[in-house]
């Protein structure tokens, strides 16, 4: 079989010119349905991004008491960083929250007096521990006035990211299991418009493995092929995406790099195996007769 095999090779890359037809249509059909994979697999991964970025920007503000002594704001800020799941504290002075309210107003407020409350800005690792973090925070009343969680915002985004990861799943399987069956029919196509090839090819003696060899170097082309073909579109289409979201840098902020060449090995990979995988399940219907 190892000595065979340039000649096999030769045979399929003959066959691939002889069938024509059926070749463009077979590599057309696995590069779309690697396309529309590919494509839903990338806009996937963009929204859980975006969404997973979307839990990571809320911050809980604590309000400090007025009569709070510097040290005791040192303190709060200590234990504040000791909260497990407490991924950051940021101090803002009273003085510079007047001023940058002052900024905002429409009117003059020299000589107005600062009401604005000495605040720790706080970033949570997880949006799941907020609820309990702002419980034990609310329970420091000696030195808390109020804790500000945008807790119904957060429910509703975190309800959003865990819909996309359950859509991005159950979509995903079904997408791919409709991209088997339409390539795995295609192929067959191929393979029942030689199927009296096959049949002669057996009554000479051929072994399963000398007709089946050509028909799964055929399908793992056809694959590669279209895995290069899907990679093309997807590049454009991420060249235009990129541009887009270039001229909106917040955007931008909230999407994930993707790899190219990741992308393109992944989509030729899976062509292949996608490919092959047709084209033995479909010769071997006439090799079992």
């Amino acid at each position: 079989m190892t000595r065979s095999f340039p000649f096999l090779l030769r045979e399929a890359l003959i066959n691939l010119r002889r069938h024509g037809l059926m070749t463009v249509a077979a590599v057309t059909t696995i590069g779309v349905a690697l396309t529309l994979i590919g494509s839903f697999y990338l806009t996937f991964v963009q929204l859980r991004s975006m969404s997973r970025r979307t839990v990571d920007a809320f911050e809980m503000r604590v309000f400090c008491r007025p009569e709070l002594t510097a040290e005791t704001l040192k303190s709060t800020e200590k234990k504040l960083r000791a909260l497990p799941g407490v991924a950051g504290v940021t101090y803002r002075s009273r003085d510079d929250a007047f001023a940058d309210a002052s900024k905002s107003l429409p009117i003059d407020t020299e000589g107005l007096p600062n009401l604005m409350p000495d605040t720790f800005v706080v970033k949570l690792r997880s949006a799941e521990q907020t609820a309990g973090i702002a419980a034990e925070i609310r329970s420091w009343m000696g030195e808390v006035e109020n804790v500000d969680v945008p807790e119904e915002e957060l429910k509703v985004v975190v309800r959003l990211a865990e819909f996309i990861r359950n859509l991005g799943l159950l979509g995903g399987g079904f997408l791919l299991l409709g991209a088997l069956v339409v390539v795995v029919n295609t192929i067959r196509l191929s393979v029942f418009s030689r199927r009296r090839e096959i049949q002669i090819m057996k009554i000479v003696g051929a072994t399963p493995g000398f007709i089946r060899l050509p028909m799964l170097i055929e399908g793992l082309l056809h694959g590669v092929v279209g895995g290069i073909l899907a990679t093309l579109a997807l590049a454009g289409l991420l060249h235009y995406t990129n541009t887009l979201t270039a001229a909106i840098p917040l955007l931008a902020s909230y999407l994930e790099p993707v790899s190219l060449p990741k992308v393109a090995a992944s989509l030729i990979l899976g062509g292949g195996v996608l490919g092959a995988g047709g084209a033995l399940l479909s010769v071997h219907r006439y090799l079992g007769r």
